[in-house]
């Protein structure tokens, strides 16, 4: 979770079942978080990503016998915890942690962990007695990421003060090095953010991971700064014309210029973008525009129910995007879309990088949860582990694609667009709002006009057809009558036609969305300071199109 920032939704995860090297997520809402952050708090000195937002996710951990529920995050690297531990071993310094709107400050101890069916004796661990608002109610949180982000390590210096994952797989050499997270979907009103977490071993249905294409981590040129990356294919996102969207990587000192740094990271519920890169997803959606929030940036807005599709490509591999992930419900997101607009928002937001730490950019994306739905993820640490020897392979990523982009349309078709696709028209049109306007109506766009047309064509149509039939018939009857009839030469054709008339139809806009899903926030942290197993195939029915 390091860096930071944005319309913030996240991810963090509550246990739901444990076996020895498998967790089962699930999460809940929060209701006392912000709804959003400034995205200017990625500049400034905040180390790590982390997003504790308004879905929350949770693992039972234990420390000395005591249980905490944590927050878990693959974007930092340390655990804190927010109250005492009975029996612990002061380390005799301090440690604090930075995120986007607080963070967690206090004294570094050491207790015997219990996570995720391990037991590893003297894990360091922050005792937090200052906590960023967004933590209030919680445990703590335990971060998965890379070793070379942790404070409590670099401030020990020592071994001693290796992160949970690198002590797991120092302890337990057998156990292969890797995690793998899949995020889903469910039905179930009880547990509708489900995901699972595996150390180890893949999930038992998805094992064909093990099989994709292994993506080099490639390394940050700011160490603490290491995060779970790697390198997007040339041009690799396909828009919703079916065209690749040209990419620059702004990123310094990359191995391959002309391709983009990507992190994955659970604690990004909403993915960050550059601003070119949203706006060739979402500027030629059907009423589509941006709106300026005050102090937090442009976000896109537009119509739930109009079908957006994209697709990342990794080492040659396509990775379709859900509609529903890349078209976010309104929800509870106060202040995000303008009052009484029944509106929807682009899930993967333009963001103006300027994470620079000494004139160097670090990444070009953040891949969260609206991607992370649609692929299972597994990182190898390799010789990321502290300790590891010159034999030790390289860390590197997989993917597996779980989403089928044919499902998936009819999918969106079904909840928004009750059953019928609008996912082919495109909009010449993208309405850009200034922060000092709040909108609340809505010019007509040049789609809206065109569907009246269309209406109104079909109504004339009818008018026509109706005639048509009516004539027929009158012709059919008058040569029956006809041929009964001794002597007839000829079937008469009625007189006059009666006149059709009819009261017009009551006209409902197309674009009269469903009601919007429930979206959530989250909190996260600043880059640059010091599934139970579920078939992807399943009905497709996120949280965000239900109120929870």
């Amino acid at each position: 979770m390091r860096s930071s920032f944005l319309v913030p939704f996240s991810l963090l995860v509550l246990l739901d079942g444990i076996s020895a090297t498998r967790l089962a997520l699930q999460g809940r809402a929060s209701p006392e978080l912000p709804a959003l952050l400034r995205r200017g708090m990625l500049s400034g000195q905040v180390t790590s990503l982390n997003d504790s937002g308004n879905i929350n996710h949770y693992a039972n951990i234990s420390l000395n016998g005591k249980t905490y529920e944590t927050a878990i995050d693959t974007g930092s690297s340390d655990l804190f915890v927010t109250s005492a531990v009975p029996n612990a071993t002061d380390e005799h310094y301090n440690a604090t942690i930075s995120y986007a709107s607080g963070g967690a400050t206090g004294e570094v101890k050491a207790a015997t962990l219990e996570f995720a069916g391990f037991e590893i004796p003297d894990q360091f661990y922050i005792e937090a007695q200052n906590i960023s608002s967004g933590f209030a109610g919680t445990g703590g949180l335990i971060g998965l990421g890379p070793s070379q982000g942790s404070v409590v390590r670099l401030e020990g210096n020592s071994s001693a003060a290796d992160t949970p994952l690198d002590r797991i797989f120092r302890q337990n050499t057998s156990t292969p090095n890797y995690l793998s997270v899949l995020l889903g979907r469910s039905d179930d009103p009880d547990d509708p953010y489900p995901g699972d977490l595996t150390i180890g071993e893949p999930l038992q249905n998805y094992t064909d991971i093990l099989k994709q294409p292994r993506l080099n981590v490639t390394v940050s040129s700011v160490n603490e700064f290491q995060h779970w990356q790697t390198l997007l294919d040339k041009n690799g996102i396909i828009g919703p014309d079916g065209k690749a969207i040209p990419i620059t990587s702004q990123v310094n000192h990359s191995i391959d210029p002309s391709r983009a740094t990507v992190i994955f990271d659970t604690g990004f519920t909403l993915p960050q973008v550059p601003g070119y890169v949203a706006k060739a997803i979402y500027g030629g959606v059907n009423g589509s525009y941006l709106y300026n929030i005050s102090g937090i940036g442009e976000i896109w807005i537009l119509p739930c129910n109009e079908e957006v599709n994209a697709t990342f490509l990794f080492a040659g591999v396509q990775y379709p995007i859900h509609p529903l992930d890349l078209n976010f419900g309104k929800g509870e997101l106060t202040g995000v879309v303008p009052n009484g607009a029944e509106m929807c928002v682009g899930a993967f937001q333009p963001f103006s990088f300027d994470p620079r730490i000494n004139d160097e950019v670090i990444y070009d994306m953040i891949l969260g949860m609206a991607f992370l739905r649609n692929a299972y993820l597994l990182v190898d640490l390799g010789d990321f582990i502290d300790g590891s020897n010159s034999t030790t392979a390289a860390p590197y990523i997989q993917l597996l694609s779980v989403t089928n982009a044919t499902e998936a349309s009819q999918e969106f078709a079904q909840q928004r667009q009750n059953g019928t696709s609008a996912g082919d028209l495109n909009a010449s049109d993208a309405l850009e709002t200034d922060s000092s306007s709040l909108i609340t109506t809505h010019t007509v766009t040049k789609s809206t006009i065109k569907m009246a047309a269309w209406v109104i064509a079909v109504i004339v149509a009818a008018v026509v057809v109706a005639f048509l039939l009516l004539g027929i018939c009158c012709f059919c009857i008058c040569r029956k009558r006809g041929k009964r009839s001794k002597g007839a030469a000829t079937s008469a054709w009625p007189a006059a036609v009666p006149v059709w008339s009819a009261a017009p139809p009551s006209y409902r806009s197309l674009q009269d969305p469903l009601a919007a899903p429930q979206a959530h926030d989250e909190m996260h942290k600043n880059p640059n300071s010091a599934p139970a197993v579920y078939a992807p195939e399943q009905q497709y029915n996120t949280v965000w199109d239900r109120h929870v």
